[in-house]
C-alpha cells in the first residue's frame, strides 16, 4: 500500500496506524479482528472530521457523500463498528472484519484522493510475520540467538582442530552404537523407562 497522508489543515498521517490494522487482521483470533475494525474506524474518523461535518458519523458520511465511491459500504462498516462497541465480547468473523476495514480504508483514500492496490500474498505473509514477532519478542530473541549459536558451532566444528576431533569422536561413537544392536536396544529401553518414571513422578506431584 502506498504511503497514506492527508493534506488537510491538521495533517493526519495514517500509514503507520494502518499497519496496525493489517497486523490485527493477520492474527488468528476474533478479538484481534474486532480490534482491527475499531482501529480502522478510528483512523477513518480522524480524516472524516477534517473534511465533513455533522452530529454523527453517519451524518458526516452522508454530508460528504460525493467524495465516496461506496457510501453504502461505509455505512455498513460503521454498523459493524457500532455493534462491536455495543456488545461486549461480540465475535466478528475475519471476512466481516476485512470487509469493514477495507471499506474504511477506501473511504480514507477517497477523501485524500489516492487509489488503493490490494497487497499480494507475499506482503500479507510478511505483515503476518511481523505481527507474530512483534507479539512474541522473547521467542524472536531466542530464535535469533539459536541461529547465531548454530552458525558458530558449525564454524567451530569445521574450522578448529579440536572441533574436527569432536566430530570424529561423535561419528566413531555413533558407528560403535549402530554396530551393537544389544547396546542400542538397552539404551532405548532405558530411555523409555526414564520417560515412564518421569510421567509417573509428575502425576504423583500433581496429586
Amino acid at each position: 500500500m502506498d504511503e497514506l497522508q492527508t493534506t488537510t489543515k491538521d495533517t493526519v498521517s495514517v500509514e503507520a496506524e494502518w499497519k496496525r490494522v493489517e497486523q490485527l487482521l493477520a492474527a488468528k483470533d476474533d478479538a484481534s479482528w474486532a480490534m482491527a475494525v475499531v482501529e480502522a474506524a478510528k483512523i477513518f474518523r480522524q480524516v472524516l472530521d477534517e473534511v465533513s461535518f455533522g452530529e454523527s458519523v453517519e451524518e458526516r458520511i452522508r454530508n460528504a457523500g460525493e467524495l465516496f465511491r461506496d457510501v453504502k459500504a461505509l455505512l455498513s462498516a460503521e454498523k459493524v463498528y457500532q455493534h462491536i462497541l455495543g456488545h461486549i465480547g461480540h465475535r466478528v468473523t475475519k471476512t466481516d472484519a476485512s470487509k469493514a476495514s477495507a471499506a474504511f480504508l477506501q473511504g480514507i483514500l477517497d477523501m485524500i484522493g489516492r487509489d488503493w492496490k490490494e497487497r499480494g500474498w507475499f506482503e500479507r505473509w510478511t505483515t503476518g510475520l511481523n505481527y507474530f514477532w512483534g507479539t512474541h519478542p522473547r521467542m524472536l530473541i531466542g530464535f535469533l540467538t539459536g541461529i547465531l549459536i548454530f552458525v558458530l558451532l558449525v564454524w567451530f566444528l569445521a574450522k578448529v582442530e579440536i572441533g574436527k576431533w569432536l566430530v570424529g569422536l561423535a561419528v566413531g561413537f555413533a558407528d560403535f552404537m549402530l554396530a551393537s544392536p544389544v547396546l542400542l536396544g538397552g539404551l532405548g529401553l532405558a530411555l523409555v523407562i526414564s520417560i515412564f518414571l518421569g510421567i509417573a513422578f509428575s502425576g504423583r506431584r500433581r496429586g
